[in-house]
């Protein structure tokens, strides 16, 4: 998911409304939290046409939607701020991304069965097999992926295989276990992207 996260209150700290890339690796953002914000989870596929090829830009960083869509976020800012409610505030909201829907690009169909096939395996399909069941070259799969997904495959992949542990962690099972069915080599395979991606063990999270 990439979330767009827009302050309620102003700050001259940072830009009103900004866009979350998937990460390959956890992050500690510095400086104070905003008191108050609305905030919406976009799936890969719907950010590209939101935003189009500049959702590629994104990559794994924060930036500010202005970078984006330039005076049309500002405007988003504004008016949200200025909403005397989160009810108008989330309607402020929906119109601007309904707006943006109605007029932004579609992935191609490629790129859409490639997500399609790699939600379904869990990220356990390799980018070969994908490429060969859509009809494309490796490298042009992974380029054309990137532009409309936001990141490369691969990462895709190694974050879907992770949001299977999270479905997986509170079941009781063993982390053996866990590990093999989210696709992972073994335990320490597991063990080790979790702390890349979350910056922690799953045996520490869970005692936290």
């Amino acid at each position: 998911m990439t979330p767009l996260v827009v302050d309620v209150e102003p700050s001259p700290l940072r830009s009103p409304a900004r866009l979350y890339g998937p990460n390959g690796s956890h992050i500690v953002v510095d400086g104070d939290c905003p008191r108050a914000f609305i905030e919406t989870c976009l799936a890969p596929l719907g950010a590209y046409t939101l935003f189009g090829p500049a959702v590629a830009d994104v990559g794994e960083s924060i930036v500010g939607l202005e970078e984006l869509v330039g005076a049309d976020a500002r405007l988003l800012g504004e008016r949200i701020q200025s909403a005397p409610t989160w009810s108008e505030r989330a309607r402020q909201l929906d119109a601007f991304l309904l707006d943006r829907w109605a007029r932004g690009p579609q992935p191609s169909s490629e790129v859409s069965e490639a997500w399609d096939l790699l939600v379904q395996s869990g990220g356990t399909s390799t980018i070969a097999e994908i490429a060969r069941e859509v009809g494309w070259s490796h490298k042009h799969l992974i380029t054309k992926f990137k532009q409309q997904v936001g990141v490369a495959p691969r990462l895709a992949a190694r974050l879907l295989r992770l949001s299977r542990v999270w479905r997986h962690i509170k079941t009781g099972q063993s982390w053996a276990r866990i590990a093999a069915e989210s696709g992972y080599a073994d335990q320490s395979h597991l063990v080790r992207e979790f702390r890349q991606f979350t910056g922690t063990t799953p045996g520490a999270l869970i005692a936290n």
